[in-house]
């Protein structure tokens, strides 16, 4: 029997794993330097197969992925100037959706009127960000800013992602309770946050730890720091600064919705200039981005031991739905009623826009 719908859900664990994200925000679906000119690609937000593409004029665009002729996939297909081409009959769209041209006879039929969904995109800190929702309500909402990504002395990063075979709401559920540390027992550079304090504020749920995380978290002193972590919904953002002398991480996680059972999870680790306890001056930037990226197959086996926990937890949901959980750490409780809230509020808004339960499909989208 599969796990109950949105609207059939009793408890609180049963909302929140069917919930969807709502559309009305910006997401990022992919690199901008994975799409290159002349390049078209597919993403999925909750189900929804849509067409990412780069005109010959260098922009990124998005359409709905479909011909409406046979339906094939638009992704199929090749990038015509500012608009994508079919593969099977040779149908093209303009980037506003319209179809454009049709190469071969009409047989006396005058052209079908057609029109695609857009959807706005833009770029920004390295990645291609999609609005799926209201077009309208696109320039209303702002893509969150990175303030350690932004002026002349950006702080060295590194970007990492992801498409585990879980629900989002696992995967925020990881990235906000500290208390699976046990996974991650063999590595020195995670250790077990205490909870000091968790907040409930309008759209967003503040949570402060006091922890040692991080890849050069055991080179640093004994002494556990101050851990502040954001659920700012849809967004995740955690800061953990040492001292103004020894410097900060910054990492920012969003998440993109591929389907109920498929979350492709982009993380964004920002260092600022780092001076570590065997060394007498601060390493500058750009010293600490080349050792970021030394050090990142190791960030990526750490962050591997999440996608294998999780997965399995998609897994045990499916089988044990119906059972109790017992949740322990009291940040849980109001990290998901924030995602049920806003699923809620969105279902009862445009509740023909976007389906509720999605088709899963499967998620071939590969870690970077």
């Amino acid at each position: 029997m599969p796990s109950p719908s949105f609207a059939e859900a009793g408890s609180r664990h049963q909302k929140v794993r069917a919930a969807g994200l709502h559309p009305d925000y910006w997401y990022p679906v992919e690199y901008d330097d994975r799409v290159r000119r002349g390049q078209v690609v597919e993403v999925r937000f909750w189900g929804r197969s849509i067409a990412l593409y780069r005109g010959t004029d260098g922009r990124p665009r998005a359409l709905e992925n479909r011909c409406a002729h046979r339906q094939l996939p638009l992704s199929l297909g090749d990038v015509t100037g500012c608009g994508l081409t079919c593969a099977y009959h040779g149908w093209s769209y303009g980037d506003d959706g319209r179809l454009s041209e049709i190469p071969h006879e009409l047989f006396g039929q005058s052209m079908p009127v057609v029109r695609l969904a857009t959807y706005p995109v833009r770029e920004r800190y390295g990645l291609i960000w999609l609005f799926p929702g209201n077009p309208a309500l696109a320039e209303r909402r702002a893509i969150p800013d990175i303030p350690e990504l932004e002026g002349p002395d950006r702080w060295a990063y590194v970007p990492i992602d992801f498409t585990w075979r879980a629900h989002h709401s696992m995967v925020m559920d990881n990235l906000c309770d500290l208390t699976h540390a046990y996974l991650h027992r063999r590595f020195p550079s995670f250790r077990a946050g205490r909870l000091l304090s968790c907040e409930s504020e309008p759209d967003r749920v503040v949570m402060r730890y006091e922890a040692r995380v991080g890849p050069f978290a055991h080179l640093r002193r004994a002494e556990p720091r101050l851990l502040d972590i954001v659920y700012e919904y849809p967004y995740h953002r955690a800061r953990f600064q040492w001292s103004n002398i020894e410097g900060a991480i910054a990492y920012w996680t969003f998440l993109l919705p591929v389907d109920e059972r498929a979350t492709r999870v982009f993380f964004l680790f920002c260092y600022d200039k780092l001076r570590p306890e065997f060394s007498p001056v601060a390493l500058g930037h750009r010293s600490v981005r080349a050792l970021l990226w030394l050090v990142q197959p190791a960030v990526r086996r750490l962050l591997g031991q999440d996608g294998f926990a999780l997965e399995a937890e998609q897994k045990g949901w499916d089988r044990h739905f119906e059972q109790p959980i017992p949740d322990l750490n009291p940040i849980v409780a109001p990290v998901e009623r924030l995602t049920i809230e806003k699923w809620e509020a969105y279902l009862a808004s445009s509740p023909s826009t976007l389906t509720e339960r999605p088709r899963a499909a499967p998620a071939t989208i590969k870690g970077r």
